[in-house]
């Protein structure tokens, strides 16, 4: 968190002049961007976004791509050992409405400050083998978990347009309502409780996305079961994008 708020201060610091240029006799409506905050949460991602302009001062934007759960590998405590992942998917896909302030910005959209609803929806489904080494004799099982979090929130940031071509999109603030979707089940025969191992690879998963702690009551869950909670969830983001169009007549 702390490298990528540096890297975003950075960005902002030393493209403030040039996004102030802009050509007016070329009218671009269209900008379709790459998310670069998924790859540096996710690095197995590839997210895209498509932005339209719709009037002077207001955009609507959907969002498309993969991102896979990040690995969760080896030793995990003193008696789990996760020794590979297999059929690891993730999706992500939503869509937001954007009001660009007219009396903030000098130019109108999509440069410049803006405010609105968004939505958004990630799935992530990973099969896990581990191994168990219970007093010396080894233990083999599977987990597989599927995870799925819809988020429905607002969002304030500033898109930067630099020579009317090229975009830096920032979100600073994203809060949401989040609900939370977790299916889980161990095959396997432990002398060891079920249980317990699955809490030991949660709390792992936890280390990877902070936000999974959302699903765990009291730090327990079960081995083979279902979980539906709501909670709070936040959004922060950059975006490069290629801004396109066609000259004004």
């Amino acid at each position: 968190m702390k490298n990528l708020t540096c890297i975003l201060f950075f960005l902002v610091v030393t493209v403030w002049t040039s996004a102030q240029q802009t050509n007016e006799n070329i009218d671009r409506k269209n900008t379709i961007k790459v998310d670069l905050t998924s790859y540096w949460l996710y690095r197995n991602a590839v997210v895209f976004s498509y932005e339209r302009v719709t009037k002077a001062n207001q955009t609507f934007a959907v969002t498309a791509g993969y991102q896979q759960f990040p690995p969760v590998l080896g030793a995990i405590s003193d008696n789990v050992n996760i020794q590979r992942e297999a059929n690891s998917t993730g999706l992500k896909f939503g869509g937001e409405y954007r009001f660009y302030l007219a009396k903030e910005n000098k130019y109108g959209a999509p440069h410049g400050v803006y405010i609105g609803p968004y939505a958004s929806y990630h799935n992530y489904s990973n099969d896990r083998f581990i191994e168990v080494n219970n007093n010396g004799t080894l233990e083999n099982g599977e987990m597989n978990t599927d995870l799925g979090i819809l988020n429905i929130g607002v969002q304030l940031g500033y898109q930067f347009v630099l020579n009317n071509r090229w975009t830096i999109d920032l979100v600073f603030v994203g809060p949401s309502v989040s609900n939370y979707r977790f299916k889980s089940s161990l095959d396997g025969n432990f002398s060891i409780d079920p249980d317990d191992i699955t809490n030991e690879i949660i709390r792992a998963l936890i280390d990877k996305y902070p936000a999974f702690e959302e699903l765990i009551d009291e730090g327990k869950t079960t081995s083979n079961g279902k979980i539906n909670t709501w909670g709070y969830g936040y959004r922060y983001q950059l975006q490069i994008g290629y801004h396109f169009g066609r000259k004004k007549k």
